[in-house]
């Protein structure tokens, strides 16, 4: 027992590296994104990060069937519109900002099949849907109560993020999930270029800091979350799992804030704090409803 108890702990800090990767990412991204244009730095950052991951799992990717390449890049093409649409926010909105607006994704899931299945999934969900719209809503309305394009943009991506959850779930069933992951990287890496090749002059040159961002995000902030998630989840609770990924938005705001300058005010932290408590509502309260003992 104790032996199990240090996996999945080891799994847990693991989960915790993966959210804090995932935080630093928007900062390295919005911070580079002066240098290169956002379809061409999602291009090339999934190019490295379809190679990356190619690398180490290609022999299982293509010993898939026909059927589950397709669903992978399908699946992987409604990811990248979740990074085009975030990639363009982040020239109009924080880094933080963008972290707890996607965030709310582990929020509009549960939603989202109870919209399909008419299974209703709890008070829970219903009162964690009210804070995070709140929290949102904080986040979006200016002082004027114009919308910010960029946390617009931002709240597009968490649909697609949404969807992209969705998806998985429906065809990673009897499937390798890193081939697919394979799969879904080339699905993202096709549509990125096509974007960027129609929408977006090629550029003539990049600077150190641009190739820098996009090496990391396509290594570090794609490849290595990609490796580090799939052999946590071995040893550690899904509960555990999204709990801790949620936090990706706390790191995003605190590094967007220590190292690029972004602005922390009142309204901001509230309206954080919203959607922080309506992402934990979700999945914190049905895991102390299983782990409360029940009454002979």
């Amino acid at each position: 027992m104790q032996a199990k108890r240090k996996k999945m702990l080891i799994g847990d800090l693991a989960v915790l590296l993966v959210a804090l990767i995932w935080g630093a990412t928007n900062v390295v991204i919005r911070d580079a994104l002066g240098d290169i244009t956002p379809f061409w730095f999602c291009a090339l950052r999934f190019i490295i990060a379809w190679t990356a991951v190619m690398l180490i799992f290609g022999k299982r990717a293509m010993s898939m069937d026909l059927r589950a390449k397709a669903a992978g890049t399908f699946t992987g093409m409604v990811f990248i519109c979740a990074y085009l649409a975030g990639a363009v926010g982040l020239l109009y909105t924080t880094a933080g900002n963008q972290s707890f607006i996607i965030s709310m994704s582990v929020v509009f899931v549960p939603l989202s099949v109870w919209l399909f299945t008419r299974k209703f999934p709890g008070w829970h969900v219903a009162a964690a849907v009210v804070l995070c719209t709140a929290g949102m809503a904080g986040l979006v309305l200016d002082g004027d109560l114009s919308v910010n394009v960029g946390d617009l943009l931002s709240a597009g991506a968490m649909l697609f993020v949404t969807a992209y959850i969705l998806l998985v779930q429906k065809f990673v069933t009897g499937s390798d999930p890193c081939g697919l992951a394979c799969w879904q990287a080339f699905g993202g890496m096709i549509l990125a270029c096509a974007a960027a090749l129609l929408f977006e002059p090629i550029p003539a040159r990049l600077s150190g800091a641009a190739w820098a961002a996009v090496i990391y995000a396509g290594t570090i902030g794609f490849a290595l979350t990609l490796v580090l998630q799939t052999a946590a989840q071995k040893y550690t609770a899904s509960t555990h799992v999204a709990i801790l990924l949620s936090t990706s938005g706390i790191f995003g705001s605190a590094i967007g804030v220590i190292f690029i300058g972004e602005p922390m005010t009142w309204r901001i932290f509230i309206a954080s704090a919203l959607i922080l408590a309506g992402v934990m509502a979700v999945e914190a309260i049905p895991a102390l409803k299983k782990r409360a003992p029940t009454r002979q």
